[in-house]
Formats: structure tokens, C-alpha cells, sequence
């Protein structure tokens, strides 16, 4: 690999993205409301009963379901992005074109520019606004107190598996895959597709977020989108979205561990 590849180069001067799908709308539409709720409503809940079932009763407390929802997360986003995969060429669509996952040449550097500039762009952004408006970025979700209270269960691994693994590939496949291409194909373009994907992406979060916590992901998800349009490919939001929660897994096993 070397240093700066071609497409690093090229995206100093262009965007990379070029939206295909020739499912149509509706049918994109269709295909993304069947993964959001298969992966929400049916697979975590599935695989989380499963391991509540194998593992009842070893955190001590009445946090048995919670860490089996944490723990479910990899196999869930494991499974969704496989759908996605099969749902695009069940409609004889190249699944690699629709959802851009031509992996970029970026080169080392490249790669360390996109990914680091993203986290520090973002922790930045993030700083000035609690600054500003006097957000507390302490302020825990649901799953982020989940993480920290089995910090020190032997099956972490798996939780923190899923953070990193699990959720990026589904969430990415899910709102910035099929469903964004198909919309930057409308007269919405790329900057509508952006405000309605990132906007759908945070809502999605409201049930286990503090309010101000979904605002701060709706402008991580635009800058996710960004980085989507410019780079051309769905590989390097997967690498940001989990560079940034392997961050906020190793943090929170640092605060557990304290």
C-alpha cells in the first residue's frame, strides 16, 4: 500500500460518490424500513432472548437483559449486513455498486487523514458546542451505561464486538448503503440525501439518548455523509463509525475499571 493513493488524490479535487441503484425509490425505501426493523425489532431482540437464555442469572442483578442486548449487537449487525447484501442482489442489482463498497485506494496516510480528521473534527466540533450551549458530554445513553456496568464481565470483548463491528456495519449499510444512493438520485442529490439520512439516523437513537446527544449525531452523521460523497465509498464511514466507538469502548472501560 502506499502512502497517498490515486482516489486521496482525486478526492482532493472531486467527489468520489457516484450514486447507482436502479431499484427505483420505492422499492430502496421498502428495502430500508425491512432492515431497520429486522435488525431492531426482530434479530437484537431474537439473539438477545437466546443469550438471556444461556446466561440468566451471571451478572448478579436484574442486569441480565441489558447485557444480553449489548452482547447481541455483533450477531444482529452480522445478520443485517448480510440482508443488505442479498436484499440488493435479489433485485439483480450489483450489491457492491449500490452500496459503495469499492474499497478506496486511499494509501496509508490517506486513510490515517480521513479516519483521524473525522475523529478530531468531530471531538472538536462536539467540545465547542457543549462550550457553547453547555452540553454535558458526560451524559450517558442506555448503552453506554450498559457498557460501562459490565466493564468488567468476561464476555466484554463481545459487547465491545459489537460496538465496534456490529453497529457500524449495520447502521452504515442501513442509512448511508442502498437508501442514500437512491435518494442522491432524486432531486433531493447527495445534500438532501445527507439532511434525511443523518436526520432518520439520529432519531433512531432518541430512545436510549439524551436529546442533545441525538442533535450532536445528526451532524455526525452529515459529516459521515461527507466523507461517504467525497471518498466514494461506504468502507471508509464503516472505519470512522468504528474508530469512534471503539474510542468511546475503551473509555468506558476505563471509567468501569475505575
Amino acid at each position: 500500500m502506499t502512502l497517498i493513493g490515486d482516489d486521496f488524490r482525486a478526492s482532493l479535487s472531486h467527489a468520489l460518490y457516484r450514486p447507482f441503484n436502479p431499484l427505483g425509490l420505492l422499492p430502496s425505501i421498502g428495502i430500508f424500513i425491512g432492515l431497520l426493523l429486522v435488525n431492531q425489532v426482530v434479530l437484537v431482540p431474537l439473539f438477545g432472548a437466546g443469550i438471556l437464555l444461556l446466561t440468566s442469572g451471571q451478572t448478579g442483578d436484574n442486569g441480565d437483559w441489558l447485557r444480553a442486548v449489548l452482547l447481541a449487537i455483533l450477531p444482529a449487525g452480522l445478520v443485517t449486513a448480510g440482508i443488505a447484501w442479498i436484499a440488493v442482489r435479489r433485485q439483480g442489482a450489483d450489491p457492491g455498486r449500490v452500496l459503495a463498497l469499492r474499497l478506496p485506494d486511499l494509501g496509508l496516510l490517506g486513510w490515517a487523514a480521513a479516519v483521524g480528521g473525522f475523529f478530531v473534527s468531530i471531538n472538536a466540533l462536539f467540545l465547542l458546542l457543549a462550550t457553547l450551549f453547555g452540553f454535558d458530554l458526560n451524559s450517558s445513553g442506555l448503552v453506554e451505561k450498559g457498557t460501562m456496568q459490565f466493564g468488567h464481565d468476561p464476555l466484554f470483548f463481545l459487547i465491545a464486538g459489537g460496538l465496534v463491528i456490529g453497529a457500524p456495519l449495520a447502521e452504515e449499510l442501513i442509512f448511508r448503503g442502498q437508501i442514500f444512493a437512491a435518494l442522491a438520485l432524486t432531486p433531493l442529490g447527495t445534500s438532501g440525501a445527507s439532511l434525511l439520512t443523518s436526520a432518520l439516523w439520529a432519531v433512531t437513537h432518541a430512545f436510549t439518548q439524551p436529546l442533545h446527544v441525538v442533535g450532536l449525531l445528526f451532524l455526525m452523521g452529515l459529516l459521515l455523509s461527507w466523507l461517504l460523497v467525497r471518498f466514494g465509498s461506504l468502507w471508509v464511514t464503516i472505519a470512522c463509525h468504528a474508530v469512534w466507538n471503539a474510542m468511546s469502548a475503551v473509555a468506558l472501560y476505563s471509567m468501569a475499571s475505575q
